[in-house]
């Protein structure tokens, strides 16, 4: 039977992963946050509220996704060498 010996490696693996997954879920739970309290002191601005924080959702978006590519692209770099 074949041992298993990387659970370092795994553990390193899953908790920047797990990182890289969090930061933005907290972050845009954050932002939601904000966002229904101002909905709540203007309910009749709910359009332009709902714009403002578009672009920080997107922002938030884009930068996870890079991590995403950037964490993957590290790993199989590390893979084949």
């Amino acid at each position: 039977m074949v041992s298993f010996d990387l659970w370092f490696e795994s553990f390193i693996f899953a908790a920047v992963y797990g990182v890289i997954v969090m930061v933005p879920c907290v972050m845009v739970g954050l932002i939601g946050k904000k966002m229904i309290d101002k909905l709540g002191r203007y309910p009749t601005k709910s359009p332009a509220i709902q714009m403002s924080i578009f672009l920080q959702l997107i922002v938030i978006e884009i930068i996870a996704f890079f991590c995403l590519i950037a964490f993957y692209h590290v790993f199989a770099g590390l893979r084949t060498s």
